[in-house]
Order: structure tokens, then C-alpha cells, then sequence
């Protein structure tokens, strides 16, 4: 239910499906649970004894690159460090699988199947491929991740074994995004309907769990675990190694010096579409053409719209590894955040490691995490004007002080390890507690 939706969210699902698609159903049921279909009444009886180990996690996203799987690649990466004896599998587009490349060993498995944005066909496809996993490796806990794979895999949830917990994170709610009133609505009662189907629902951002509770999900079945990040050489040197002014590094993308004539380095990080705001940035990148140079790091994913056109300030670097999008970072002098919505924000929080100031839209979870006028500044999306406004008012001296604050703002509250163990901990108390479907 990412923003691509568009307002005919579920027309035409049938047709796209065809036979060979209600067959695949049919056939799923009938080899898995004789007795029970998708829409069969879910089973809230008691299912494991006391102190039941953990032993496999299956994780899953249809989501391709993006804070998704920048949030995998930590969540997964931690859990295989601090978990030495459990198995973990990930089902995700093939499309992710060089940003997920520093995943590897004997206890990690990929499941890649290929991406096509916003296909039911494609969806149906990647639900029947996890339950099938499921049924075959009976997991300890499924782990779903983004809205599209949690309405695509939890109507299935009374297939999956009865010892096999699972955990929905919609990294943002499809009902808080931008779209017609009828898209949000069906998204809601998408969301209610299919509450029960999951043993907790992990929110990312507090705003995200009150935006869930205002429209009928039981409280009682969410979860707040914010979003982490591990340390980067980089970010770690940020207190004693500044970085030099004069020159790029010689293994760093070619860029113009940081601070040439006075220049700010502004940093864009993320999908160049519409949720973003990567319109937005290059407006407020074309109005300060004498006085800033950008640099934009990502690509176009899901908006099928062309791109405006780039101001010549404006350096278009593609997606990078995390490394050198945190050295990166440690150049700029901020990182602009214009999205029109978000569950977390994670680019923030990774700008805040490696002490950029951030100046983020007052949306969804960026309010919990840039604090206005201490790490950053909060501005109104599409608020062009008002953007180059704050930007062109701000010192040097206050830029290097929100980002000393964000710094020890990330000490204290987003690091990967915190993160990684609260999770953990959410998986051990449904394992041995009494909580069912």
C-alpha cells in the first residue's frame, strides 16, 4: 500500500490474478490445512509451553531498497551477531539483494523472488512463497515488514503452523499517506480487519502507534521499538577526526570541494519520488544556486513520473553503500529531509550518527526524531520558500551545534544494538507468553 497505490487500490484484483492465480490458492490450502482456509476464524488458544527457545526467524518485505532495507540490513545483521544459534531466513525482491550483500554466512538464508511495483499477481505470488517456507520450516517467528506484504501474507495466517508467532511492521501506515479519502479509508479498515491476524504490531515511531490507535487497532496489540543504527568508522571518528574542508576524498564520488567560497553542502538521501519530497529539494536546491551545492543520493523507484529538471548545483550520486553515504554525510554541512509523509525517518537518524544537522518536514515519525532548534529544524512540507528561509538564516556555528547535539541524540536513543535487543525481547515474551492469534 505504498504511495504508488494510487485511488484504485484493490480494482481490478481479480481480473489480474486470473484462474491460475485462485487456483494457487486453492492449491495452498489443500496441502497445507485440508480443514482451513485463509478467511477461517483465528485461533487465540494458548499454543507453547514455558520457556520455549528461539530458534528460526523468517523476515519478509516486498519493499525494494529504501529504509526498509537499510532497517533489515541492521535488524538482521544485529540478530546474527547476538543470536549465534538461530537460523534466519529473508523473503525480499531479488532488486535488494546488493544492498543486503553484507548479510552472509551459515545461518542466513535469501529467498529472492523478482520485483514488480504494484502487481497483485506479484503480491499473491510472494504470499503463497512464504507460506509454503512457513509450512516447510515452521519458523518461531514471522516477521513481516512494510503494508504491502503484511495485506498480502496475514490473510493466510491461519495456514501458518500453530507454534509460529507473527509480527507485522508497516514502516508507515498506508492511511497516513497522501491519497484520496476513499484510499485511506479501505486502508484503514484493511489495517482493523486484519489486526488480529498478527501477535504484536511493531510501530516504529510513537507517532505511528497513535495514528494506529485513532483508528481502532487494540492497543493492546501494539509495540513501540524504534529504529536503530550500528556505528560507522566514520560516524564513530566524527568527535575527534574532522573531516578536511578543502577536498573530497580520493575514493569518495567526485564532488565539488566542501565549503568553496562559503558554499554550503545540503545532502538529499532517499527515492527520488513524491513521498520524499525530491521535488521539493530541488527547488529549494534551484533558489540557492548561488549559495549551496546538493548532493542527491538515491534513485527513482516507484514513481513512474519524470523527474523535474536538475538546477546544476545539484550532483546526482545514485544509491551508495551505507559507508559512503555516512562519509558523506560527514561532508555536508546538513541533510535536508522534505517528505510529504513517513513512519520513521531513518536518514535522519543516520545523518544524526555522523553529526550532520538535520531539517526535516513535521511529519509522521521525523517529529520524534529531530528535535527543532537542538538537532535540526522542523519546517511544513511542499514550504519551499520557508526552506530556503531557515536555511539561508542559519550560522555555521548553529549547524555544528545540532549536529553535535544529534550526535549524542543517537548515543542515547538510536543505536542498532538497543534496537536489536528490544526486538528480541518482543520475540521472547511471545514465544513464552500466552499471546495467540
Amino acid at each position: 500500500m505504498r504511495d504508488e497505490m494510487g485511488d484504485g487500490v484493490g480494482d481490478g484484483v481479480g481480473d489480474e490474478m486470473g484462474d491460475g492465480g485462485r487456483d494457487a490458492i486453492r492449491d495452498a490450502a489443500s496441502d497445507t490445512a485440508p480443514d482451513t482456509m485463509p478467511h477461517a476464524k483465528p485461533d487465540t488458544a494458548p499454543r507453547n509451553s514455558p520457556s520455549r527457545p528461539l530458534r528460526r526467524i523468517t523476515h519478509v518485505t516486498e519493499a525494494p531498497l529504501g529504509g526498509v532495507v537499510s532497517y533489515l540490513d541492521e535488524l538482521i545483521g544485529g540478530q546474527l551477531r547476538s543470536l549465534p544459534s538461530v537460523q534466519i531466513d529473508l523473503i525480499t525482491p531479488e532488486i535488494n539483494r546488493p544492498a543486503l550483500a553484507d548479510l552472509s554466512g551459515p545461518r542466513f538464508g535469501l529467498i529472492a523472488f523478482p520485483h514488480r511495483r504494484g502487481s497483485p499477481r506479484a503480491l499473491l505470488s510472494m504470499a503463497l512463497r512464504t507460506l509454503r517456507h512457513v509450512r516447510r520450516t515452521r519458523p518461531d517467528i514471522l516477521h513481516i515488514h512494510s503494508t504491502f506484504a503484511g495485506a498480502a501474507i496475514r490473510p493466510f495466517a491461519p495456514l501458518f503452523p500453530r507454534e509460529t508467532r507473527v509480527v507485522y511492521c508497516p514502516h508507515g501506515w498506508a492511511f497516513a499517506r497522501q491519497g484520496s479519502a476513499r484510499t485511506q479509508r479501505a486502508a484503514q479498515a484493511v489495517e482493523r480487519w486484519l489486526a488480529p491476524r498478527a501477535d504484536a504490531i511493531l510501530c516504529i515511531s510513537d507517532h505511528e502507534r497513535r495514528e494506529a490507535e485513532a483508528i481502532g487497532i487494540p492497543a493492546a496489540r501494539l509495540v513501540v521499538i524504534e529504529n536503530g543504527i550500528s556505528p560507522r568508522k566514520a560516524a564513530a571518528q566524527a568527535d575527534t577526526a574532522p573531516l578536511p574542508q578543502d577536498s573530497a576524498t580520493d575514493s569518495g564520488p567526485d564532488l565539488p570541494p566542501h565549503g568553496r567560497h562559503g558554499r554550503k553542502m545540503i545532502a538529499f538521501a532517499g527515492r527520488f519520488d513524491r513521498q520524499k519530497g525530491f521535488d521539493t529539494f530541488l527547488n529549494v536546491m534551484r533558489q540557492l544556486e548561488g549559495e549551496a551545492d546538493g548532493i542527491a543520493i538515491g534513485s527513482a523507484i516507484t514513481s513512474s513520473a519524470a523527474l523535474p529538471d536538475c538546477p546544476p548545483n545539484v550532483h546526482i550520486l545514485g544509491w551508495q553503500s551505507r559507508d559512503a553515504v555516512f562519509d558523506l554525510y560527514r561532508r555536508a554541512d546538513l541533510l535536508l529531509v522534505p517528505s510529504r509523509w513517513e513512519g520513521f525517518g531513518l536518514v535522519a537518524a543516520e545523518a544524526m550518527q555522523a553529526g550532520l544537522a538535520v531539517f526535516a518536514s513535521r511529519v509522521g515519525g521525523l517529529q520524534d526524531i529531530v528535535v527543532d532548534g537542538e538537532t535540526g529544524r522542523l519546517v511544513r512540507p511542499d514550504d519551499v520558500d520557508g526552506i530556503v528561509e531557515l536555511i539561508r538564516a542559519t550560522s555555521e556555528a548553529d549547524l555544528a551545534r545540532f549536529g553535535a547535539n544529534g550526535r549524542r541524540r543517537y548515543l542515547a536513543r538510536y543505536t542498532s544494538e538497543r534496537m536489536v535487543n528490544e526486538i528480541t525481547a518482543l520475540y521472547a515474551g511471545l514465544l513464552n507468553g500466552n499471546a495467540g492469534r
